[in-house]
């Protein structure tokens, strides 16, 4: 769905993230090597459980709790708003960022009832994001939109990107950060990737909005899932796959200026 009101830039700075977000990031490359190389053994949790929290439920304190109610699990949501305008969105949180040290984050939800209009979006937003925002419209976020299978960047267009989502679908949404990709999928199936913008840095919280505008009684409710059960989505086999290829092609860009080395001395 379109934002009905214009994109606010709030790209205030925070060095301190910023400085912690850039140490993360030094030697990626070889970093992704030794994931990829023990990767075919391990699930991306298992393999990162140590080092990063992930997370593990919603975030009842940084939400729009005026528009929604999340249930005593914090894994289930329900919009409750009249939803007047375009700032009656209810959009929650998870409790943790998406760990950022695999080469591989995912979530998903379950679309138990869509309402009236299907206004419902799944994505990634920073820790500073307006949460009376559809994920997508304002900067540093990112969300797939169901009622229109947009792919909303950082401002009120969208993209054309999928199809619409609904009652009874799975939709998740997952950060590849080799490629340094967002991707999406739809009751267990790919949908399409996007790159993410290196404009948004910092921590990315996964993220869901539930709104239907100009509905006077409608019902959202939408479950989570960080991972407690098993995913309509095969994380593993893709992130096996992924760890064979990254393997490969890191393994050549790093390695091959040493073989050069070598032949080169005994040249």
């Amino acid at each position: 769905m379109n934002s009905s009101n214009s994109n606010s830039n709030n790209g205030q700075s925070n060095s301190g993230k910023s400085s912690n977000f850039d140490n993360l990031n030094q030697d990626l490359g070889l970093h992704f090597l030794e994931l990829a190389r023990i990767g075919s053994s391990k699930t991306p949790v298992e393999m990162e459980e140590d080092e990063e929290e992930a997370p593990k439920e919603l975030n009842t304190i940084n939400s729009s709790g005026g528009f929604l109610v999340v249930a005593p699990d914090k894994l289930s949501v329900k919009y409750t708003s009249v939803s007047l305008h375009g700032h009656d969105v209810g959009v929650v949180q998870a409790d943790k960022p998406a760990p950022m040290r695999r080469l591989l984050y995912y979530f998903e939800i379950y679309v138990k009832d869509a309402g009236a209009k299907g206004q419902i979006a799944i994505g990634f937003t920073n820790e500073g994001f307006k949460m009376r925002r559809q994920p997508g419209w304002e900067v540093n976020s990112c969300g797939y939109h169901g009622d229109d299978g947009l792919l909303y960047r950082g401002q009120g267009k969208g993209d054309a990107f999928g199809p619409t989502y609904t009652t009874g679908d799975t939709v998740g949404g997952g950060i590849n950060y080799a490629s340094q990709e967002f991707f999406f999928t739809k009751n267990g199936a790919i949908v399409g990737t996007v790159s993410k913008e290196k404009e948004m840095k910092g921590l990315l919280f996964p993220t869901i909005a539930v709104h239907s505008q100009n509905e006077e009684y409608v019902y959202h409710l939408v479950h989570v899932n960080f991972g407690q059960k098993k995913f309509a989505f095969d994380v593993k086999a893709s992130y096996i796959s992924f760890s064979a290829y990254l393997y490969g092609i890191l393994s050549f860009k790093y390695l091959m200026p040493y073989i050069r080395n070598m032949k080169l001395k005994k040249g």
